[in-house]
């Protein structure tokens, strides 16, 4: 997993004491950062009563956690237009999808009132892409291996992690722009 984290400032400008509750939902959480590492060492959803002194203000770190799991929302946005329920759009652009989320965090008052400040992460999805649509072999005979050079490449800022379902197996951990490699195809 991997965290992303942005500060912002709680001001209480008044002569009163101000009390609240701060609430996230996931992806974001509200967390504490390792002085020495700046990595997260607690990470919350929810944050109990607080208070704010008159003239005080209060440091707080929202994180935007990336993990794989949330590749998936791909496929199950497929077919949505716009926002979903929970908050992750999906958007179609020629580089490529991009999940975007776009969740608030709440800031409840002891007065009851809720005070919304818009949270929002944008995931550049990697998208492979072949330099042509067909791989044409020719007359093949039995026996006979048959070669052709293919390109693959991600036009997009992010790294692609794939395989090959069939035959030799390919893994690529590296930013990957562009790749040559041969298919073969031998018929038995």
């Amino acid at each position: 997993m991997v965290y992303y984290t942005r500060g912002l400032t709680l001001c209480n400008d008044s002569a009163a004491v101000l009390g609240y509750r701060l609430t996230v939902l996931a992806p974001f959480s509200i967390v504490q950062l390792d002085r020495v590492t700046r990595h997260p060492t607690s990470q919350l959803n929810h944050i109990g009563r607080s208070v704010l002194q008159p003239r005080h203000s209060a440091a707080v770190i929202v994180a935007f956690c990336l993990s794989p799991d949330l590749l998936n929302y791909v496929h199950s946005l497929e077919f949505l237009e716009g926002l979903s329920p929970d908050g992750v759009e999906l958007l179609r652009s020629e580089d490529g999808p991009q999940l975007q989320f776009r969740l608030p965090l709440n800031i409840e008052f002891d007065n009851s009132t809720i005070q919304s400040v818009p949270l929002k992460a944008t995931i550049v999805m990697p998208s492979l892409r072949l330099a042509t649509d067909t791989l044409d072999f020719g007359v093949c005979f039995i026996g006979q291996p048959r070669e052709l050079p293919v390109i693959l490449s991600n036009p997009t800022g992010s790294d692609s992690h794939w395989h090959c379902k069939q035959g030799t197996l390919l893994l690529l951990s590296a930013f990957l722009h562009l790749i040559r490699f041969t298919v073969v195809l031998l018929l038995c």
